[in-house]
Order: structure tokens, then C-alpha cells, then sequence
């Protein structure tokens, strides 16, 4: 999650400053081993995505806890949450070669825990930002635009 005690990150809308909110985006958590730069190419995803909250909640996603293979207790790991809008794909990695809006943020060190001690809040984590896609009526005015712009050259 990006929120709770020590963690408040939410993740918006870079055009408008809004927050991200309802189904139409989800958060996905990627893992590798400390060191692993910023790259998400780096990253192994973890199986399965969350929708973001809706009202109150717009920004902050709820990912409970995961079983990440082959790391123990104990064992620090870096972690990177991706965003991404569900119309372009069934997850992170999907929507990203659909050339949909995705967006991570910067890697995060935590140590494994295993039940039945919670999972680590991930203190570190920060807020990042992802652009949507245009809409149909924004690149019909940018298209009208540029139509204009042409004819006013021309003359």
C-alpha cells in the first residue's frame, strides 16, 4: 500500500495534478535483490494487480501482503510499485507494450517478514505521477489546432 503509518504517497495525474482513482488504474509491485538500479527491466513482477480507491482513497492503492519466491525472513529485497491504466492491458507489463499510460515509482528497501509477523509499511516509498491517455475531444482540439496554425502559415 501507499499509505499507512510512515507512508503517505499517492500517485496522480501528471496533466492535472489529480489522483488516480477507481478501476481504470491498478498498482502492481515489482521485486529484485538490493543493487538492482531503477530500472524496472530489472524487476520481477508479483503476480496479480490492485485497483485503486475511489473518494477519499483517490491515489492510494491497498496491496496486502505478497509471497515473493526466494527471499526468506529477514532477507532485504528492493521493491518498485508500477501504476498503469487497465484499458491498455491486463497488467504493468501489458499495458506498457500497448503503449498505454504507466508510470513506477523509485525503488524501495525492505526486509522479508513472514506470517505471523506483519508485512513491512513501505516507509520509503514516494508519490509518482503518471500521464492518461488523451482523450478523443483533447486530440480533436490539438489536431484543430494545428489545422489552423497550417492555414495561417500558408497565407
Amino acid at each position: 500500500a501507499n499509505f499507512g503509518t510512515g507512508v503517505d504517497a499517492p500517485v496522480t495525474n501528471i496533466i492535472d495534478g489529480t489522483r488516480v482513482t477507481g478501476p481504470a488504474f491498478a498498482a502492481q509491485l515489482f521485486y529484485a535483490a538490493p543493487g538492482s538500479g531503477n530500472n524496472i527491466d530489472s524487476y520481477t513482477p508479483v503476480a496479480g494487480v490492485v485497483p485503486f480507491q475511489t473518494g477519499a482513497g483517490a491515489g492510494y492503492f491497498l496491496g496486502g501482503s505478497k509471497t515473493i519466491p526466494g527471499f526468506g525472513n529477514g532477507v532485504q529485497l528492493s521493491l518498485i510499485t508500477a501504476a498503469f491504466a487497465t484499458a491498455a492491458g491486463a497488467d504493468f507489463l501489458s499495458a506498457r507494450a500497448a503503449g498505454g499510460p504507466t508510470s513506477y515509482g523509485r525503488p524501495i528497501l525492505v526486509t522479508v517478514t513472514t506470517a505471523p509477523a506483519p508485512p513491512p509499511n513501505m516507509t520509503s516509498q514516494q508519490s509518482y505521477g503518471i500521464v492518461p491517455e488523451p482523450s478523443l475531444s483533447g486530440l480533436l482540439a490539438v489536431g484543430a489546432m494545428a489545422l489552423i496554425t497550417a492555414r495561417k502559415r500558408r497565407k
